[in-house]
């Protein structure tokens, strides 16, 4: 019977097509075992149509509606639908990976000159999501026999493991068939045996190939019995044996598994045959009694899992109706006890039931009439979890939106929220969507769409140990023309993040679309959200969030964004619009379907391509008007997945078409004609196609469902560019011709860059950057500026001309020298002497005979030159020499005025002609801006006591718009908000980011107060800074407006050390730093005098008529605190004063 049981499985599960959700509620009027087993398998198209027909009377914009997981799923699986409608079988998808890897061992490696190197994230920064995270966790588990060991696993990302209680970690699964993982299990009597159960269970990411077993702590993976030839499509939880290895059992959509020979071979368990069971547990002390849950029947095994039967009657306290899925979890805190969390038909919250008899008889702990809804969502088919403590029967965690903790008293539950998945600087924060909850030895481990968080405290706080981990699922990925360094992406549920000088930043939620960089500012990124509903930006590489702009309407999940080289900004909806002003217009006319793809040409602005596609067929249009009117040039039979226009010929054209065998065509004429160049290609999906510039055999790569492909037109044919890239698909990919290196986009594994072969022109000179100019503040205004160019030719060369601008004016200066093929140069520009403001610089670097032009110039730098300010000197703003720097994260802006302001509540009623600085001197300031007024730099080491002042009146809508002080060391590289709300006369606010104060830091001015008023902070502790930096910083949001700010009579004021023409050379000190042993060495030979002074003024040592034994003498401050401490000598009517630092 159980052979005949595991054959039955073969055969169902070899053809099925793995990849749709069964049960998904769109999904109960579709069969899809008896419309495979009737060999009449759902159309892709169907599963949508069904999708489309439940929402037409429901909110798909509700958090956790369950609208969003699905469109992830169809954008993934779209570009595999074949030509019959169907998705491929999971078999068609194992011969898709076997061909390609026996290509790959066929194929002389010499010929595959790639280098995949991660870039990750494998950290991130937020600088501006409401829903801050880095990629989706589906299970963890901490192997409590080896210390500090937890193991994780991702959708489409792979296992990862820390042996370091999650500092750091590793992955062992790059190269396996598939890399997701649903399961984990540690056979605790060799804890170095480790079994995956691989493939998404929640969300169809990734197609199950089995079970895997690693000997060596998950260093590496072999195939058990239940592989790619005979698993079932999807599995989830397993568990080994506590006492016996041999033993096995894993959950699967067609029943339990279990082995009995530690996985050489696999039966399906009786009574679940068929079943799509969701979880299984183990009675805690008790292996022969385990537990299993299908979407909608509770299962008891009394026989080691042999066999299960299911609860069938309400007599036994468990509902038999009205369940969507089911959770369960057990507590070695009482072995008797089972809990299950239970989804109603809506899949929302049904109910918690709770078992203190192993399994035989429920009861309802929690009801939505008794807690409410602690779901708080209707997509229980993609994330639901369920954790009791270890320690404590009676206290229980339900996750499903956010995290809940229950306790249990007379079998009655009650209910807290712990965290709330938009508030991602609480203590308590987890990103949204709880996949898994589980108690190890006293510690909560929570898996979401954000990544691992632990609490060691039963849910009062948590910690995001996710970084590390690189599993990020990115949509798309812009990188900048002029730096491979520079990009921006969009994530599955993780929003858009930027990434610049070796750093990535979260700048906004959601799930983060196409993107785009201006190509004239790399610092300047753009980032949609799905369905293009927003639009947001940032003028600091994602440092920042500058602004968001709503969309003109609801465009295709993933709405293409483009950015022609005059930095005009495209998205596309049912029609092309612009981005103008800070709004969308409508350029063109509107066609019948959405906008998936928008090309723009870089030689000619004015072309642009454009797709459409229905459910079967791809139509391509041409532009050459700006997108003002467009004519067809293709309709095919098949989606349309991207267009590429080549770099150096406007009438050569690639486009790549959906489904295992789509194709990439190419046109010499403009569009007009196409012809198949898909030799070589073996049945992948056809994701992105791009075009390598500067080369004459015109390379091109292609994004496939398994990895990177190059062509180019010696070899016609396609080869795999595939060296150190993970098994995972590749979405999209960008190509720097400066740098030379390729960009890849994957959907589980993060970011991956390789260089590219290139090719060299027997002359040509290459602008790699320019040296000198900071991104930050500089303290003074004298301009050194440097190119970085190289040799990209065979020739040697002699000669450059050299036209820097600066502020719109150009200067020509000529190098002379050697630059010999493939050798880099530093060469230094005149100086040049800049008055305190924003300027801007670029330069453009070429040779006679120069070949290629495009990669000549560079973008222009913005220079924001400082001066330095004196002490006890009061800013009133009266003249144009009292300006101080304003930015505006919103370049499109302008606030922070210098004029009368004369608002109707702000106005300086006492000299109607006095100037000041408002954030605007009339009217209301605007929504969604962020500025920054800036003062000039101060060296604090001069002075005692020092003191910053301002006055200051204020009318913003309380919390929602604040205003507040920041602080710069380091010439505004970074920035650290100065002071706190309890410092006197100072912040009126404490309130910390939250949902009515999104933008608090947690020390800020907010309300009203209209009365220009003196405020102060004490600098002291800042005294040893000898070139700091100030800077208003002016937030709001989205709505409600009012007056804003003014600013007047700022001063950084204390008392000035005197420093007469005394020799400074005749004293030094040594060591300083130091611990607070000090020795003064003079050149003096006659007694002098000396004061210790602390920062705030104060005499700590004093010393009269010293005489030096041998030209030195010791002074001793170890008792005193370490800071900063001014030495005052005196020697006759002569002072000098030193400052000494105790570390």
């Amino acid at each position: 019977m159980k052979k005949a049981l595991l054959i039955l499985g073969f055969l169902t599960f070899t053809f099925s097509q793995a990849q749709y959700i069964e049960n998904a509620p769109w999904m109960e009027d579709i069969d899809v075992k008896s419309r495979e087993a009737s060999k009449n398998p759902v159309r892709f198209q169907e599963v949508v149509s069904a999708f489309n027909s439940y929402w037409e009377t429901k909110n798909p914009n509700v958090k956790g509606s369950g609208y969003k997981p699905f469109k992830r799923w169809e954008s993934y699986w779209k570009n595999f639908v074949k030509e019959d409608g169907t998705l491929p079988t999971r078999e068609e998808l194992w011969q898709s990976y076997t061909s390609t890897k026996n290509a790959v061992s066929q194929k002389n490696f010499l010929t595959d000159l790639s280098d995949w190197q991660p870039v990750g994230p494998f950290s991130h920064t937020n600088t501006g999501s409401w829903s801050s995270g880095q990629g989706r966790v589906n299970i963890i588990v901490k192997n409590t026999a080896i210390a500090g060991t937890y193991y994780a696993g991702a959708p489409a990302g792979g296992f990862w493991k820390s042996e370091d209680d999650g500092a750091t970690w590793q992955t062992s699964t790059d190269f396996l068939p598939q890399i997701g993982v649903s399961g984990i299990a540690v056979d605790y009597n060799n804890p170095g045996t480790l079994y995956i159960a691989t493939g998404d269970d929640d969300a169809g990411d990734s197609i199950s190939v089995g079970v895997l077993k690693s000997t060596d702590n998950g260093d590496t993976w072999n195939f058990t019995g239940l592989n790619a030839s005979n698993s079932p499509s999807s599995m989830n939880d397993i568990y080994v044996h506590p006492t016996n290895s041999n033993i096995i059992w894993v959950a699967t959509n067609n029943g339990v598994y279990k082995t009995v020979d530690a996985g050489v071979n696999w039966i399906i368990s009786s009574g679940t045959q068929y079943e799509n069971i969701k979880d299984i547990k183990i009675k805690p002390g008790d292996p022969n009694i385990i537990y299993a849950v299908s979407s909608n029947r509770f299962y008891k095994s009394s026989n080691m899992g042999d066999s299960f039967v299911p609860i069938l009657t309400n007599t036994q306290g468990f509902p038999l109706s009205d369940i969507s899925r089911l959770v369960i979890d057990v507590t070695p805190a009482n072995a008797n006890v089972v809990y299950v969390s239970a989804a109603n038909n809506s899949y929302g919250f049904r109910g918690i039931y709770k078992s203190s008899d192993s399994g035989d008889n429920f009861v309802a702990v929690a009801t939505p009439e008794t807690v409410g809804d602690i779901f708080e969502s209707t997509q229980t088919w993609f994330d639901m979890s369920l954790a009791v403590s270890d320690t404590n029967e009676n206290e229980i965690f339900s996750g499903v939106l956010n995290v809940w903790k229950g306790v249990i008293t007379n079998n009655q539950a009650s209910f807290t929220k712990i965290n709330n998945w938009s508030s991602p600087f609480s203590s308590t924060y987890t990103h949204a969507d709880i996949h898994y909850l589980r108690f190890f030895n006293g510690e909560l481990l929570v898996g979401s769409d954000g990544g691992f968080y632990k609490s060691s405290n039963n849910g009062v706080s948590f910690s995001d140990l996710t970084a590390g981990m690189q599993i990020s699922q990115f949509y798309r990925i812009s990188v900048s023309k002029k730096s491979s360094n520079k990009m921006v992406g969009g994530l599955q549920d993780n929003g858009g993040h930027g990434y610049s000088n070796s750093q990535w930043y979260n700048y906004y939620g959601a799930d983060g679309m196409d993107t785009a960089i201006d190509p004239n500012n790399s610092n300047l990124y753009y980032g949609f959200i799905q369905n293009g509903s927003g639009l947001y930006i940032s003028n600091a590489s994602g440092a920042n969030l500058t602004a968001n702009i709503s969309g003109p309407e609801t465009g295709n999940w993933i709405t293409p964004l483009s950015i022609n080289n005059e930095s005009e900004l495209y998205a596309g909806y049912s029609a092309l619009y612009k981005l103008e002003n800070q709004a969308f217009t409508q350029v063109s006319q509107s066609f019948s379907n959405n906008i998936s793809v928008v090309e723009i040409d870089n030689l000619n602005p004015d072309n642009i391509f454009i797709v459409t596609n229905s459910s079967s067929q791809g139509t391509l249009r041409k532009s050459t008007d700006r997108g003002v009117t467009f004519t067809t040039m293709q309709v095919l039979n098949s989606t349309i997945t991207s267009v590429e226009i080549n770099e150096a010929n406007s009438d050569i054209i690639y486009i790549t078409t959906s489904g295992l065998n789509g194709q990439v065509l190419k046109s010499i004429d403009g569009g007009a004609t196409f012809t198949d160049i898909s030799n070589g290609l073996p049945n992948v999906t056809k994701n992105s196609i791009k075009h390598q510039n500067l080369h004459s055999k015109n390379p091109l790569y292609l994004a496939t469902s398994l990895g990177v492909y190059r062509y180019d037109d010696d070899t016609l044919n396609w080869e795999l560019f595939n060296i150190g890239l993970p098994n995972v698909t590749v979405r999209d990919i960008e190509i720097n011709i400066i740098d030379n290196k390729i960009t890849a986009a994957t959907y589980g594994r993060g970011i991956w860059q390789s260089i590219i072969p290139v090719e060299l022109a027997q002359t040509d000179v290459k602008l790699l950057s320019i040296e000198g100019i900071s991104d930050n503040i500089e303290c003074n205004t004298n301009l050194e500026a440097q190119v970085v160019v190289s040799n990209n030719g065979l020739s040697t060369i002699n000669s450059l001309d050299i036209i820097y601008t600066l502020d719109g004016v150009e200067t020509l200066y000529n190098w002379t020298g050697t630059l010999n093929s493939e050798e880099t140069t530093i060469i230094s520009l005149p100086s040049l002497t800049l008055s305190r403001g924003v300027h801007t610089f670029k330069s453009f670097v070429t040779t006679t005979n120069d070949t290629y032009l495009v990669n000549n110039e560079s973008e222009e730098k913005i220079i924001n030159a400082n001066t330095n300010g004196s002490v006890d000197v009061v800013n009133t703003f009266e003249t144009s020499d009292d300006a101080l720097l304003v930015q505006d994260a919103n370049a499109s802006t302008q606030y922070w005025e210098r004029g009368v302001p004369n608002g109707l509540v702000l106005n300086d009623a006492t000299n109607p002609t006095n100037q000041a600085y408002g954030t605007n001197l009339n009217g209301e300031y605007a929504n969604n801006t962020k500025s920054y007024l800036i003062s000039e730099c101060y060296d604090l080491t001069t002075i005692v006591n020092p003191e910053i002042k301002f006055d200051m009146a204020f009318d913003l809508e309380t919390d929602w718009d604040i205003l507040y002080m920041e602080y710069s060391t380091n010439q505004g590289e970074s920035w650290d908000v100065l002071g706190a709300a309890s410092n006197p006369n100072w912040y009126n606010s404490s309130t910390l980011p939250n949902t009515n104060c999104y933008n608090c830091p947690g020390a800020q001015w907010t309300g009203q107060n209209t009365t220009l008023t003196e405020y102060s902070y004490d600098l002291s502790p800042l005294s040893s800074e000898s070139s700091i930096l100030f800077r208003f910083v002016f937030h709001t949001d989205q709505a409600v407006t009012q007056e804003g700010v003014i600013i007047d009579n700022f001063v950084v004021s204390g008392n000035v050390l005197s420093v007469d023409s005394f020799n400074l050379e005749k004293f030094s000190v040594y060591p300083n730093p130091s611990q607070g042993i000090f020795n003064i060495k003079t050149n003096l030979n006659s007694p002098f005098n000396f004061n210790v002074i602390d920062v705030t003024g104060k005499v700590i040592l004093k010393k009269q008529g010293v005489k030096p034994i041998n030209k030195e003498y010791q002074i001793n401050i170890e008792d005193y605190a370490t800071g900063v401490y001014f030495l005052q000598i005196e020697s006759g009517n002569n002072k000098v004063v030193k400052k000494l630092v105790v570390k």
